[in-house]
């Protein structure tokens, strides 16, 4: 790996013809060339000095971890290098043509084209438009360069629009939800999780309660693809994806590689979007060398890409935070931003720039951490995802999108890194399958999650989840009485053995339930009892008698709640009662 770093290094002019990316042409029509032993590497990091010297190696490192291995890219004299540096490594998994990970499935086994979630997006807004509205909120380097293949910035906003919804400006009713995916062009996975969100979503209005009333009283905005350039070249390699992670901002060099060479895994031409942001740029874990795959650019945001997301979140959330980095952000904040990766199966939160060995001390954790990592547990809770900064779990990140959000503006930001460390549903490309059959259903009640409490996440996080709200029956007539039963649990919390910070739990004291008008709408709560007589467990079955008297016939939604010991309310979870004008004979209800 040296010896091929130093080579490279000495061509890192080369003309952009001979680099192939600027030509316009499919690079799936490029002659495939032979593909050399190239590896997933594990290697032993037992101090802070051994993290800095993958860091600032030069190493194509992942997002993954599995204890205190850390995974990167290389071939045999990679593997050489880190072993001389003293680090004891071995090889995880080979990524030679034959069985290699990163050619188990591709676009022909489903996934979908920039131009595809585009025209997707468009769909939507057509034939939905009182729920959705596309937003050009920019251009990509290659289109604001001329160059070929460039790319407009496309997001979708999501809710029961009324005249005012869905406008650039933060001052709004409706707490927002921001959703980024693909920063990173060669995770695959992000983009068909932000698709099927979407799709959950808009399907789900009208028939599934959790939709309808997030979509009545949110906005749930989407990016499918933040980096369009780098994921078009991506889906160029065809059935053999290019490994491309940066943008395609080639003017500090083009590297020297064809992006069909494996050395183009970890030599490439680009900015790392996710090392770009403004906030604490160039702080730690980002590259100055244009080659490296987090090299963080010429400035802060100097990527259009970064910049016009810099903007659009100034544009969708208020600023709430003060300027010292030892400012908390208020309880009353709102919003809430989430940006997906892959892989590793964690949970990132704020301040990723913190440079920490294991359990990073209360100076190097955000102002309002207790908040961000009671959110970040609550969603691992469903997903079973690790939790922890990123120094925590893996290393230093400066310039990130969840750090800009949080930083910047107060508002909670996460890292999703989604996929295990190895099998079929590991790395980047990892079989289509899986999006439906592991990670859709592990993140689509975490997103759920996520979206009922930007209203006001600092606060409700620290208050129970609701789960399970059944009726005696779906359908009365209208002056009957329905029993209601739900669990309150204030333990639903992610249990990740390798997580670092778990909340404690508190017993439950207070449940409530409210027809059609939410407590923050104003509202009558309908107290609810523990089923077994008493609160006094951090997980209780709770039961309430519906009245339906003065309820008009058709469907109403009710909302549930609970309460902590400590005071603290947590989200609401919905469920749907239809009132009908026939007589109803149900089960006698005591009062």
């Amino acid at each position: 790996m040296a010896l091929t770093l130093a080579l490279v290094a000495a061509n890192l002019f080369i003309a952009p013809a001979l680099a192939g990316i600027d030509d316009g042409e499919s690079h799936a029509l490029t002659p495939r060339r032979s593909v050399p032993n190239l590896f997933i590497l594990r290697v032993i990091v037992r101090s802070p000095a051994d993290v800095a010297l993958l860091t600032e190696g030069g190493y194509d490192l992942l997002e993954a971890r599995d204890g205190n291995a850390r995974f990167l890219i290389g071939d045999p004299a990679t593997l050489a290098d880190i072993r001389a540096k003293g680090l004891e490594a071995s090889i995880h998994v080979p990524l030679t043509a034959q069985g290699s990970p990163f050619a188990t499935q591709s676009y022909f086994g489903g996934y979908r084209t920039v131009a595809d979630h585009e025209a997707h997006m468009d769909a939507i807004a057509a034939a939905r438009p009182e729920l959705a509205l596309v937003v050009d909120y920019g251009d990509s380097w290659r289109k604001v360069n001329g160059r070929p293949n460039g790319h407009d910035l496309k997001a979708i906003c999501l809710t029961k629009r009324r005249p005012n919804d869905c406008q650039l400006d933060p001052d709004t009713d409706k707490p927002r939800l921001l959703l980024i995916a693909a920063v990173h062009a060669r995770e695959l996975s992000t983009s068909e999780i932000a698709r099927r969100w979407m799709d959950f979503l808009v399907d789900g209005y009208g028939h599934d309660p959790e939709a309808t009333w997030l979509l009545d009283h949110h906005e749930i905005w989407v990016i499918p693809v933040a980096n369009p350039d780098g994921r078009h070249l991506v889906e160029q390699g065809g059935s053999a994806p290019y490994l491309q992670r940066k943008n395609t901002n080639d003017m500090a060099g083009t590297c020297g590689w064809l992006p069909d060479h494996p050395n183009y895994v970890f030599w490439q031409p680009g900015v790392d979007l996710n090392r770009n942001a403004s906030f604490q740029w160039g702080v730690s874990g980002a590259s100055t060398n244009p080659c490296e795959q987090t090299y963080r650019g010429a400035g802060a945001a100097s990527e259009p890409e970064q910049a016009a997301l810099e903007d659009l979140m100034r544009n969708l959330f208020a600023d709430q935070r003060g300027a010292a980095l030892t400012d908390a952000a208020p309880i009353t904040t709102t919003g809430v931003m989430l940006t997906l990766h892959s892989f590793g199966d964690l949970i990132l939160l704020p301040w990723g720039w913190s440079q920490c060995w294991g359990a990073c001390s209360p100076a190097q954790r955000a102002p309002n951490d207790a908040g961000l990592r009671a959110f970040a547990f609550r969603m691992g809770h469903f997903n079973g995802y690790v939790i922890g900064q990123a120094s925590e779990l893996l290393y230093p990140a400066s310039g990130t999108t969840d750090d800009w959000a949080y930083g910047a503006l107060g508002v909670p930001g996460f890292t999703y890194e989604i996929g295990p460390s190895s099998g079929a549903c590991g790395y980047f490309t990892p079989s289509y399958a899986c999006q439906d059959n592991l990670f859709w259903p592990l993140n689509r009640p975490a997103l759920l999650y996520a979206a009922k409490v930007a209203r006001q996440p600092y606060a409700l996080v620290h208050g129970p989840t609701t789960f399970s709200v059944t009726l005696s029956s779906g359908i009365v007539a209208a002056g009957q009485l329905v029993t209601l039963t739900a669990t309150i649990d204030d333990d639903a919390l992610g249990s990740h053995p390798q997580s670092i910070g778990r909340p404690a739990a508190q017993s439950i004291a207070a449940a409530e339930a409210y027809v059609n008008t939410p407590p923050w709408s104003g509202g009558t709560p309908i107290a609810l009892a523990a089923q077994d007589g008493a609160f006094s467990s951090a997980t209780e079955t709770v039961v309430g008698v519906l009245d339906t008297t003065g309820l008009s016939v058709g469907r109403h939604l009710v909302f549930v709640r609970g309460r902590d010991a400590e005071g603290n309310w947590g989200p609401v979870t919905a469920q749907w009662l239809r009132v009908t004008d026939r007589v109803m004979y149900l089960p006698l209800v005591r009062r």
